[in-house]
C-alpha cells in the first residue's frame, strides 16, 4: 500500500468502500482472467493510473474515485499487474519516487536537473554538499 497520506485517507473512506463494492458488484469476475479465458472471482479493485501520480489532492481525488480508472481483479492478477507496471519492491519505489521528484521539479521550476537539485547543490547542517536526486 502507498505511504502517501492523501491516498491512505481516501482508501479508508466510506466513499471508497462504497465505490469498491459497486465496482466488484458490477464486475464480479476478474477482468484480466476473463480476457485470458479463465473464470476467477474479483476480490480487489485496481487503479489503472495510480492515485499517487496526482500532483495535488484534487488530482489524486479525481484518480481515486473515477470509475473509468478502476478495474476489478483477483489478488493474483492485481499483484501481477503491479509487478508488470514496475510498482513492486524497493527498487521500484525508489525509481517511482525519483521520477515523481523530477516531475515536480519540471512542473514548478521549469527544468529537469538530474545531476543537482534546483538552485544548485544543497548543504546539510555541517556544510557538506548533498545531492537530493541521488538514490542509494
Amino acid at each position: 500500500m502507498s505511504r502517501d497520506p492523501d491516498y491512505k485517507r481516501m482508501i479508508h473512506s466510506a466513499r471508497w468502500q462504497k465505490l469498491r463494492r459497486d465496482i466488484i458488484s458490477a464486475s464480479p469476475l476478474c477482468e484480466r482472467c476473463r480476457a485470458e479465458g479463465y473464470v476467477t472471482a474479483a476480490t480487489e479493485v485496481h487503479h489503472r493510473i495510480p492515485v499517487e501520480q496526482g500532483f495535488n489532492r484534487m488530482e489524486k481525488k479525481r484518480l481515486m474515485f473515477d470509475p473509468h480508472n478502476l478495474v476489478a481483479l483477483c489478488r493474483a492478477c492485481h499483484v501481477k499487474t503491479h509487478t508488470e507496471m514496475g510498482r513492486s519492491g524497493k527498487d521500484a519505489t525508489r525509481k517511482r519516487n525519483s521520477e515523481h521528484v523530477q516531475a515536480v521539479i519540471r512542473r514548478f521550476y521549469g527544468s529537469d536537473t538530474s545531476d543537482e537539485p534546483p538552485g544548485g547543490v544543497f548543504l546539510n547542517g555541517e556544510g557538506v554538499p548533498v545531492n537530493l536526486t541521488r538514490t542509494p
